[in-house]
Formats: structure tokens, C-alpha cells, sequence
């Protein structure tokens, strides 16, 4: 299954509550996306069927390795993006939401030459 801005959206949105040592619910992944719990609904099975996580009988979301992941490599975009404008001065909110839109569309060779381009940057 491919998966498109929602479902990467969903998958880093998982990830991130799991590592904030939280047992994700539906209504943990609504909140932090700011989206209605029948929209979560629907993606959740979208993304079971889809072979991206499970469901336990407590509700409760884990991940499968593909969908860890798949949400490893979006939250590894976002965090380098994030960082690559922060260092060019814009200010960290707006650096976080563009990053957000951009995690989607950015090449594999571009975001290695930003990795390359950040690490510059720190280590000066």
C-alpha cells in the first residue's frame, strides 16, 4: 500500500506519542492532529489493512516494523527540515509547520544534502 500525506501524517503521529511512553488510543492521535476521531477512525483502517499497525482488544495502536518504519523516515525528514530552516534563521514555529508540509514532498537527495548541510552548521 502506498501511502500518501494523511497516512504519513497518522504514522508520525503514533510514533511520536509512543515515544512519549504513551499507550496511543484513537483519541490521543485525534487530539495531536487536531482532526475528529471518525476521520482517525477511518485512517486506522486504512492503515491496519494497509499492514502499518495493530490494534489491540484495549484499542490501544502499536505499529508493525513497516509502519515504524515508515514513521521513522517521515519524523526523520521533519526533524532534519525543522532544523535546516531553523539554522537559516526562520523562527522555530513557522520552521515546524513548514516542515510539516514539506516532509511529504522533499527527494532522498535533497534531504541528504540537508543532513549534510545542518551537521555543517552545528559543528561550527
Amino acid at each position: 500500500m502506498e501511502l500518501h500525506r494523511a497516512g504519513e501524517d497518522y504514522l508520525k503521529a503514533i510514533l511520536i506519542l509512543q515515544k512519549q511512553n504513551h499507550a496511543v488510543r484513537s483519541m490521543d492521535v485525534a487530539e495531536m492532529l487536531s482532526v475528529t476521531k471518525p476521520s482517525v477512525s477511518r485512517a486506522m483502517k486504512l492503515l491496519r489493512e494497509g499492514g502499518f499497525l495493530t490494534m489491540d482488544a484495549d484499542k490501544r495502536i502499536c505499529l508493525t516494523e513497516a509502519g515504524r518504519e515508515a514513521a521513522e523516515q517521515v519524523f526523520e525528514k521533519h526533524r532534519v527540515l525543522t532544523e535546516c530552516l531553523v539554522t537559516m534563521g526562520v523562527d522555530p514555529g513557522i520552521a515546524e509547520k513548514d516542515a510539516c508540509r514539506m516532509e511529504h514532498l522533499i527527494s532522498p537527495e535533497t534531504l541528504e544534502q540537508m543532513k549534510i548541510y545542518v551537521g555543517r552548521e552545528l559543528a561550527v
